[in-house]
Parts: structure tokens; sequence; C-alpha cells
């Protein structure tokens, strides 16, 4: 299909999805979640800082609704307005922008205990700058202005792990803009494939460090939109590589990294 074909098919989708999200904006007050869900949200970093009373009286102050969303639905399209901070109490989404040459994007990886639209939600231009898209059924939970902004002035706590999470976030997407931005297909995977040594390191015994061996948490396609390029020039690339020695492919998604 041409790049012509998908923009047509995504803005049929994009409208699609208003037109559903029009339907179920009416029926949110009754989506509430179950207070076994609700508690969930403490895996969540800025609300882990509350103590016990502290997370009573945020249960029982604070009201909110719980949406549920299928796999590839649109959650928030690129340009629309952010209402609410959303909390992921199930499932994961994925950030991604399309280019006006019919790439795709993938900006970033969000789950369970992540938090978006914080970074936004109090901008002069509050609209969501990239589409965020149901990775997986997921559900979020979301807060309004004005409660966050109750909660902020009331407990310092709070106030601090917001600000934290703002600035966390802005770095995370700052970051994943910079590793699409810049240099070659190859520079960036071995950036990539770095950064998940690091990561391994740092969960296993230090004997082990010698291991080079890495498992890619992602399919070749998620991969390939990572980068905004097609998953045929992913796999040449990863071929080519394996010919100049830097890495060796042990199985379909676990790789070594050799010594360039």
């Amino acid at each position: 299909m041409s790049h012509f074909g998908e923009i047509i098919l995504l803005k049929i989708k994009i409208q699609n999805n208003k037109d559903k999200k029009m339907s179920e904006s009416n029926n949110r007050s009754e989506n509430r979640i179950r207070s076994i869900e609700f508690d969930r949200l403490r895996k969540s970093t800025m609300l882990s800082c509350l103590d016990e009373k502290q997370w009573e009286d945020f249960k029982a102050t604070t009201q909110t609704f719980g949406q549920k969303y299928s796999k590839g639905q649109i959650i928030y399209l690129e340009g629309e307005i952010c209402n609410s901070a959303d909390f992921i109490v199930d499932g994961a989404l994925h950030v991604k922008r399309h280019d006006a040459e019919g790439r795709t994007f993938m900006i970033e990886r969000f789950t369970v205990g992540d938090l978006i639209g914080a970074n936004l939600l109090f901008s002069s231009n509050s609209v969501y700058p990239m589409t965020i898209i149901a990775e997986s059924d997921c559900e979020i939970a979301s807060f309004s202005k004005s409660q966050l902004l109750s909660w902020c002035q009331s407990n310092i706590m709070f106030l601090e792990s917001y600000l934290l999470e703002i600035s966390d976030k802005t770095k995370v997407l700052v970051r994943a803009v910079q590793k699409i931005s810049t240099g070659t297909l190859r520079e960036k995977l071995l950036i990539y494939f770095d950064e998940l040594l690091d990561m391994k390191n740092q969960n296993n015994d230090e004997r082990l460090s010698h291991n080079t061996m890495i498992e890619i948490p992602v399919t070749k396609k998620e991969l390939a939109e990572r980068y905004g390029v097609a998953r045929t020039s992913l796999s040449r690339e990863l071929g080519r590589m394996e010919r100049d020695g830097l890495i060796r492919v042990l199985e379909k998604n676990c790789i070594e990294l050799l010594d360039d």
C-alpha cells in the first residue's frame, strides 16, 4: 500500500475513534473502578509516597473513573486536548507518531503504574503532541486538574512526587526523540543494545557481567517503529551487523554483543 493510502486509512481510523470516544463519554460515570483496582494504583511511584492514612484519605476524597480500551485502540490523538492525568491500572500503552511520509515512530512504552498526561495538564498549550495507543487490552484511571491541584496544595510529598514525575517523563520523551532523530540506524541499534546490556548487568551478579547476551523485549515490528524504518530495513541492518562481527543472532529475540 502507498504512503498516501496508509494516511487515508489512518484518518478514517482516527475519525472512527473520535466517534466512539464521543459515545463512550456519556457512560464514563458508570465505569468506576472497583476498590481492588483502585488499590493497584499504589504501584505508581508517585502514589507510593503516601502513608496508610494519606492513602485512605486519597481514596475517600478523590473521584475518578476507569476507562477500558481494547488492543490497538487509540486513547489520545495527536493534537487532542489533555483534560486529565491518567494512571495505567492494567495493560500497556504505546506513544506513537506518524510523519507526513507515512512512517510510524514508536516513541515510548508505558505500563502499569505509569502516569500519562502529567507533563501536559498544567501547560499553557495542553494538547497531546503524539498519539497514544493501547498496546494490549488496558484500563486507565483518570484524575482531573482540580483534583490533582487540590492534593498538591494539601500534601507536600504528593507535590514533590508530582513534580518528579513531570521531570522524569519529560526526560524520557526528550531522550526518545533524540534516539530517532540522530545517528544512523546502526548507531541507534548499538546504543539501544548497550542500554539493554547495562540494565541486565544491573539486575545480575557482577560475576556475570562478562556475559554479553541480551534479550530484545520487543518484536522486530515494534523495534522498526521505534526508529521509523520498515521491518525489512531493520532485518537487513541486523544481518549486516552480524556479518561485520558486531553481533551474533542466537535466537528469535536473543543476540550476543561482540567486540567491534
